[in-house]
C-alpha cells in the first residue's frame, strides 16, 4: 500500500508499506479459520486507513498523527471483534508508510529519521517517566552494517537428510535440511521452536545439538521459542532443567541467550502464572503478549527481561520499547539488563523484508531471526522491474540475477549497508501497476484452505 503526503513547505512524497496476511499468529483462536483471520486483518487495515486519514487532516508531526490514529484504532477495533495484535497490525501499515514518506522527503534513511528527530517522537506522551534524552541516547549509537542471521529451526524442519522422505525433496538446488543450511550459509545463530511436549522436545533438541556441535567448532548462539505452547511455567522450567542434566545438551544449554513467550498470551502477564520466573535460568521475553504499548513495561515489572521487535506490531511501539530499555537499564545490574530481540513473521522481499531490516538496524540489534523460506528464490513474486532494481540497488542484500534472485547470506550474516539510502528500507518504489488492487483481490487466489 502507498500514501501520499505533503509537507508544510508544499513538497510532496509517497511512502509505502507491505506485509503478508498471516493466519494463526495475531489470533490463535482455533475456532477461527484462515479466511476469518485474513478478513480480520483487512478490517484492521481499513479501520486504520480511516483513522490515519482523519488524523492527518491537520498538519502536524507523524508521531502526533499516530497518537490520535492509533487511539481511534484501539477504540473501534474491539467493536469489530479484533484483538489488540490485529488492531496494531492495521496501524503498522500506515506507521511504516508515513515513515517512508518522511524519510524520502528528508533524504534520510531509517537511522537518520530517528537520529534527527524527523518523526518528532515524544516518548513521555506514552510513558511519563521517559525523557527526550532517553530516546536521543540510543539513536546516537552507530548502526550495524551487518546482521547475523538467526536461523529458524521449526518443529517440522528436517535436521539431516535422513529426516526427508524420498518424495519430500524440494529439488530447487537450495539447502533444505539444517545440516545443509549451516554448511551453505555459515550460520552461527539459531532460533529453535519447542512444542510443549517434553519428551519430544528433548529428543529433538538432542538431535539438533548433535548437528550443531558436529558442524560448528566456534561458539554458537541459540534462542528457544515456546510459541505459547506451555501450559505452565513449571513445564517450561522442567525443559530448561533437563537441558542442563542431559548428555549431549551441555553445549546447547550454555548457548541459550533467551527464551521467547512459552506461556499462552491470556496468562503470560498474570502474576499468578509466573511463580518461579527468577529461578528459570534463562532470560524470558514476550512476543505475542506485546499487544499494547504498555505491555512491555508490565512484563518487566513481572520479571521478564526483554521484548521482540516486529514491524507488524508497529514501529512506534518498538521505538518506545527501546527507549524504555534505555531508561530502565540505568538502574539495573549488567547481568539483569533488559534487551530487545528481532523476530520474523515470514517477511517476504522486498518491501516487508527491507523495512523489517531497516527497523532492526535502526534499533541497533545485531542479529535477526529469518524463517527458512527466505532462503528460497524469494523474489519470484515480484515484478521484473522490481527484481531488476533490487539486484542492482541492493547488491549486498540479494544475490543472483533477476530470474533467480534471493537473500544473500554469507558467513552467517546479512549485509545491510544499502538500506542506508533515502527511504525506510528501500532505494526504489514498488511496482504498484503490476499488483492486483485490493478491490479485485479474493481470498481464493491464495489457494489456501479456509
Amino acid at each position: 500500500m502507498g500514501v501520499e503526503v505533503e509537507a508544510a513547505d508544499g513538497r510532496q512524497a509517497k511512502g509505502y508499506a507491505a506485509d503478508n496476511l498471516l493466519p494463526k499468529w495475531f489470533d490463535k483462536d482455533p475456532a477461527r479459520s484462515f479466511r476469518e483471520n485474513v478478513r480480520d486483518q483487512l478490517v484492521a487495515i481499513r479501520i486504520a486507513h480511516q483513522a490515519f486519514g482523519e488524523a492527518a487532516k491537520v498538519p502536524r508531526s507523524i508521531f502526533q498523527i499516530w497518537l490520535d490514529a492509533f487511539a481511534e484504532c484501539r477504540r473501534k477495533g474491539p467493536g469489530r471483534n479484533l484483538n489488540a495484535l490485529t488492531i496494531a497490525f492495521g496501524s503498522s501499515f500506515f506507521e511504516r508508510a508515513l515513515a517512508d514518506a518522511a524519510a524520502r522527503l528528508a533524504g534520510a534513511d531509517a537511522v537518520a529519521l530517528l537520529r534527527h528527530d524527523l518523526l518528532e517522537i515524544r516518548p513521555g506522551a506514552i510513558h511519563r517517566e521517559l525523557e527526550q534524552e532517553d530516546l536521543v541516547r540510543w539513536t546516537r549509537e552507530t548502526a550495524p552494517t551487518t546482521l547475523a542471521v538467526r536461523h529458524t529451526v521449526g518443529l517440522l524442519d528436517p535436521i539431516s537428510a535422513a529426516d526427508v522422505p524420498a518424495d519430500g525433496w524440494i529439488g530447487d538446488g537450495l539447502p533444505q535440511t539444517l545440516e545443509e543450511c549451516i554448511t551453505t550459509y555459515g550460520l552461527r545463530y539459531f532460533k529453535i521452536k519447542v512444542g510443549g511436549r517434553h519428551e519430544e522436545d528433548v529428543a529433538r533438541l538432542i538431535s539438533i545439538a548433535a548437528t550443531l556441535d558436529r558442524l560448528i567448532s566456534e561458539p554458537y548462539v541459540v534462542t528457544l521459542d515456546g510459541n505459547e505452547q506451555y501450559k505452565t511455567l513449571a513445564d517450561f522450567r522442567r525443559l530448561i532443567e533437563t537441558l542442563g542434566k542431559t548428555s549431549g545438551l551441555s553445549r546447547l544449554r550454555k548457548a541459550i541467550a533467551f527464551a521467547e513467550q512459552p506461556l499462552e498470551r491470556s496468562v503470560a502477564l498474570d502474576p499468578a502464572a509466573l511463580e518461579g520466573l527468577p529461578k528459570l535460568g534463562v532470560p524470558l521475553i514476550i512476543d505475542e503478549s506485546d499487544a499494547e504499548v504498555e505491555s512491555f513495561k508490565l512484563a518487566v515489572s513481572l520479571g521478564y527481561r526483554g521484548v521482540s521487535s516486529k514491524n507488524c506490531k508497529g514501529i512506534f511501539k518498538s521505538f518506545l520499547n527501546r527507549t524504555l530499555i534505555e531508561r530502565l537499564n540505568r538502574r539495573r545490574k549488567p547481568e539483569a539488563a533488559l534487551f530487545m530481540s528481532a523476530e520474523d513473521l515470514t517477511n517476504l522481499a522486498m518491501v516487508p523484508l527491507q523495512q523489517d531490516l531497516a527497523t532492526v538496524r535502526a534499533l541497533g540489534i545485531t542479529h535477526v531471526e529469518r524463517n527458512g523460506h527466505h532462503y528460497v528464490r524469494g523474489l519470484a513474486h515480484c515484478s521484473r522491474r522490481e527484481r531488476y532494481q533490487a539486484t542492482r540497488l541492493h547488491r549486498d542484500l540479494y544475490r543472483g540475477g533477476e530470474a533467480e534472485a534471493r537473500l544473500r547470506v554469507e558467513g552467517g550474516v546479512l549485509h545491510v549497508s544499502s538500506l542506508g539510502t533515502p527511504g525506510y528500507g528501500g532505494a526504489f518504489e514498488p511496482d504498484l501497476p503490476s499488483m492486483v488492487p485490493l478491490e479485485k483481490w479474493s481470498f481464493d487466489s491464495l489457494e489456501a484452505e479456509s
